[in-house]
C-alpha cells in the first residue's frame, strides 16, 4: 500500500464516510471508527497512509485525535454490556488478541504522535507473552 496515494486506492471513499459520520458529531460515530482504527486489519493502513501524506484537513487530524486515543483503551479492556455470554465473550477477545499480536498499540501510539498527541506511557513494547497466556485458553495462539 506504500506504493500507492490513498487518494487513488478503494479506501478514499471509506475514509470519506468516516470523516463525514465524524463532522456530524456523534458519538456513536466516534466509538465505531475507533473500533474500526483498533481492530480493522487494513483500515488502519489506510487511515496513516492519509496522515503521512496531509491530505487531511486540520478538522479532521482533529477528529482523529479524539478516536485515537478511544482505539488505544478499547485494546485494553473488554466492552461492558455484553451480558456475560461466553461466545461474545470468545469473539471479543480473540480479536483484541489478534491486534494486540500485530503491535496495534504500537501503531496506534506513532499515529497519535504524528497527529500531535502526547500519550503518557506509551505501550511501545509488544504484550510480552506471560501476557498472552490467558489468550490461549480462548483457544489463540500468538502468531509465529
Amino acid at each position: 500500500m506504500n506504493e500507492h496515494s490513498v487518494r487513488q486506492t478503494r479506501w478514499q471513499p471509506v475514509l470519506a464516510q468516516m470523516f463525514e459520520e465524524l463532522r456530524a458529531g456523534s458519538p456513536r460515530a466516534e466509538v465505531y471508527w475507533a473500533q474500526q482504527l483498533a481492530f480493522g486489519p487494513v483500515f488502519f493502513y489506510a487511515v496513516l497512509l492519509a496522515v503521512r501524506e496531509g491530505i487531511l484537513s486540520p478538522e479532521d487530524r482533529d477528529h482523529l485525535r479524539r478516536i485515537v486515543p478511544m482505539a488505544l483503551s478499547l485494546l485494553g479492556a473488554l466492552p461492558d454490556g455484553n451480558g456475560g455470554d461466553p461466545a461474545t465473550l470468545l469473539l471479543l477477545a480473540r480479536r483484541q488478541a489478534s491486534a494486540l499480536a500485530v503491535g496495534r498499540r504500537q501503531l496506534l501510539t506513532r499515529l497519535a504522535a504524528r497527529l500531535g498527541l502526547e500519550i503518557s506511557n506509551p505501550p511501545y513494547e509488544p504484550v510480552p507473552g506471560r501476557l498472552q497466556r490467558p489468550y490461549e485458553l480462548i483457544g489463540w495462539r500468538p502468531p509465529g
